[in-house]
């Protein structure tokens, strides 16, 4: 089994946490040893460490920075050993889904199994940075690793501490659109990506607290990360550009670059 440690910034929900991303790694048999919780500031580590003794999972509390981003890039620099595994987490995933047929099921596994596999698989590809299908739809999931280019979402997604692509110095701490940003740089430096197509997280995008709460409300929210989706856009522009989903939502699409596939599920 690889090591690894799970580090989950969270601001400003620590019901949410307990009920949806820490009950989702109690089903998959996650170790809690492993597990950080990275908080704002020392007012919320008293909130977050309130909450969490009730339950007596041992998850430790730490203070890294304000803001998704600045808290993410915090602990790769300044917690974790250069070269740590990172299983990074947001902290709202009220399930893992695994493929079955076109629909879908609950992840019943071992954690370990997954995230080992994502970490091997970068290891034998020369990747730094791997995820799980962001869409909860079976129709869209496939019983396959692709290496290349795809969006791994923030939401679930393997890293290793210290790597530029993730805090280098020129990186954008912009905390809307991070995982765009974090996928495009990783691929430019390290020529792929890795996503296991037939695993998605269930989770309820734009939901209160968290980035919404960091960046002043849902109205505020929705405009800042238009523009710093075209800014990404601006920075990447052979391989990404801006449109306009269902519900008027902007989101990027990526160019879609296979260098290889395996089967597994």
């Amino acid at each position: 089994m690889i090591d690894y440690q799970i580090a989950i910034p969270s601001y400003k929900r620590p019901t949410r946490l307990i009920t949806e991303t820490l009950t989702t790694l109690k089903r998959t048999n996650a170790d809690f040893s492993r597990v950080t919780v990275f908080v704002a500031d020392s007012n919320e580590k008293h909130l977050y460490d309130t909450a969490l003794q009730a339950i007596g999972l041992g998850v430790k509390v730490v203070i890294s920075q304000p803001g998704l981003i600045n808290s993410r890039i915090w602990y790769n620099l300044h917690y974790y050993k250069p070269g740590t595994r990172i299983l990074n987490l947001d902290d709202d995933i009220a399930g893992l889904y695994v493929k079955d047929g076109n629909a879908l099921q609950p992840y019943t596994g071992d954690l370990d199994r997954l995230v080992s596999k994502g970490f091997q698989v970068c290891q034998n590809t020369g990747a730094r940075l791997w995820g799980i299908n962001p869409v909860a739809n079976g129709m869209f999931l496939k019983p396959t690793i692709s290496v290349g280019l795809r969006y791994i979402c923030g939401i679930f997604h393997g890293t290793f501490a210290g790597d530029p692509a993730m805090c280098g110095d020129d990186r954008p701490r912009q905390s809307s659109g991070e995982d765009f940003e974090l996928t495009l740089r990783s691929f430019k430096r390290y020529k792929g990506v890795v996503r296991i197509d037939g695993y998605c997280p269930k989770t309820k995008y734009f939901a209160e607290g968290g980035i919404q709460a960091e960046l002043g409300g849902k109205d505020k929210r929705a405009k800042d990360h238009e523009a710093q989706l075209q800014q990404i856009v601006n920075r990447f522009p052979s391989i990404s550009k801006l449109y306009i989903k269902s519900g008027d939502v902007p989101n990027i699409k990526l160019k879609t670059i296979t260098h290889g596939k395996l089967q597994w599920i």
